[in-house]
């Protein structure tokens, strides 16, 4: 499920970008304050939980969903170039709603709540600009 939703977001994410843009799925790292900024939009899976949905509180069997949280942030020579691709992975996010996956049914997209300045300090670095993404999906 985690690999078929990772690549899906670079499916959906890929066309929205400018050419030559890479999409990672690794962690931010302290390096990135000193290494040479390669211009990236960067997935980070940090999170992992049982989606409970209405059917299910309501004491209805449904099929077993999970949320997958990602933390989305850019890498570029400049703030203004890193913003441009944020705001190009957000308003992809946004404008679609779904990702199709080889499950039955889409996974559903949706900003998080989830404020992404309190990842920061556990991952050794600075805030920097970034939205969390959570994508709902199958778990079978």
């Amino acid at each position: 499920m985690i690999a078929q939703v990772d690549e899906a977001l670079c499916r959906l994410l890929r066309p929205r970008l400018p050419a030559g843009t890479q999409i990672r799925l690794d962690p931010p790292k302290p390096a990135w304050q000193t290494e040479s900024p390669v211009r990236s939009v960067e997935l980070f899976l940090f999170a992992l939980h049982d989606a409970v949905d209405a059917e299910e509180r309501e004491g209805k069997r449904a099929a077993r969903r999970c949320a997958l949280s990602y933390l989305v942030t850019a890498r570029a020579g400049a703030v203004r170039e890193e913003h441009d691709l944020l705001d190009a992975a957000l308003r992809a996010v946004l404008d679609t709603g779904q990702l199709a996956t080889e499950s039955a049914s889409p996974a559903r997209l949706a900003l998080a709540s989830t404020d992404p300045s309190t990842l920061w300090p556990s991952l050794g670095m600075p805030a920097r600009a970034g939205f969390v993404l959570l994508v709902t999906t199958d778990a079978g």
